[in-house]
């Protein structure tokens, strides 16, 4: 996601202020998009001035079959992959991106949000937040995005991480999650 024109003068004070730039990175400010449709994805409003934040979780490296996304790792430790709630929140959404990697008509990856409340001790708890992406993606066809909202209520010190499900091999040039949540 990122703003169209970015790097244009022009854009730098919209009128709207959704979107400013500094050397060609688009920041979001407002919790609103720079684009108003991010493939056909749009995040949740707030629930009665909530804040609303999000979780980025990324890898930069291959992530297999059944591994867990973290800050810039993926293994199938659970617990070496996760990061911690602060507050009571409630999960309001999930975004997935599979980037390039190459999938066929045939290929399904899907995206689940897992948490523990054992400090990791035990098997993670599905959540039953899932994003999907049903190929093909290719340079031909580009398809690398799905979404899903959700209304699941995670607790302070809860532990949270995304599972990635590719159906068989692995996605060599990793994938991005954002976990959307409030805080009522």
């Amino acid at each position: 996601m990122g703003c169209r024109n970015c790097n244009k003068a022009w854009n730098h004070h919209h009128v709207n202020n959704l979107c400013s730039c500094e050397k060609n990175q688009c920041f979001f400010r407002f919790k609103a998009p720079c684009i108003p449709d991010m493939n056909g994805v749009i995040p949740p409003p707030p629930i009665n001035n909530a804040r609303v934040c999000e979780i980025y979780l990324a890898s930069d490296e291959s992530i297999g079959n059944g591994q867990y996304l973290g800050l810039g790792t993926a293994s199938a430790l659970f617990p070496r992959n996760t990061v911690v709630i602060p507050e009571n929140a409630i999960i309001t959404g999930l975004v997935l991106n599979v980037r390039d990697n190459t999938l066929t008509a045939a290929d399904t990856v899907t995206a689940e949000v897992v948490i523990s409340r054992s400090c990791g001790f035990t098997d993670p708890i599905s959540t039953g937040v899932i994003a999907s992406v049903t190929g093909p993606n290719n340079d031909a066809t580009p398809n690398c995005c799905g979404s899903t909202a959700a209304n699941y209520a995670i607790n302070k010190c809860d532990l949270l991480s995304v599972r990635i499900v590719t159906g068989d091999g692995a996605l060599p040039f990793g994938a991005a999650v954002t976990v959307m949540y409030v805080i009522p």
